[in-house]
């Protein structure tokens, strides 16, 4: 069964392994880190996992180490979660830095993980759920391209 929102009590420190690493706690990572190409961060959440709020902000600490602070668009792989924490949510909810997240899954579970904010502010930028990997990145490659036309 998907547990979307619950208790916060898994505590698990991460080891830095430098920045395209696995974040994990003990057993098998429960998130990994990759730069695409175009400046675009994909973020793979572990089929079967449980992410926490542990996992949330090691993320959030290697995204800022990769892009140094900078803005950057996100590829956020949700397919096959198990469920993900409230606090979890928060913290990918309220990365300041990101430009766009284009969540990609393939079940309607993965669906309702991608739009499970309830209650949480929407993300600061441009999201959208996309089942298709290709359609994802040319939405994110758009949005993009019109935030820097916008800067200009």
């Amino acid at each position: 069964m998907t547990t979307l929102v619950h208790a916060e009590d898994e505590q698990r420190p991460f080891p830095d392994k430098g920045p395209q690493s696995e974040c994990s706690g003990a057993g098998p990572a429960n998130v990994t880190l990759e730069i695409e190409s175009d400046g675009i961060l994909r973020i793979t959440l572990r089929p079967g996992g449980h992410i926490t709020a542990p996992d949330g902000i090691s993320v959030r600490e290697r995204f800022l180490t990769l892009t140094g602070g900078a803005g950057c668009a996100i590829l956020l792989q949700v397919t096959g979660v198990e469920h993900v924490s409230r606090d979890a949510v928060r913290v990918f909810s309220e990365a300041a830095t990101v430009t766009a997240f284009a969540i990609i899954g393939s079940t309607a579970v993965d669906r309702v993980i991608a739009h499970g904010r309830r209650g949480l502010p929407a993300p600061l930028c441009p999201s959208r759920y996309f089942t298709d990997e290709q359609e994802a990145l040319a939405w994110i490659r758009t949005v993009t391209a019109s935030t820097e036309a916008d800067l200009s």
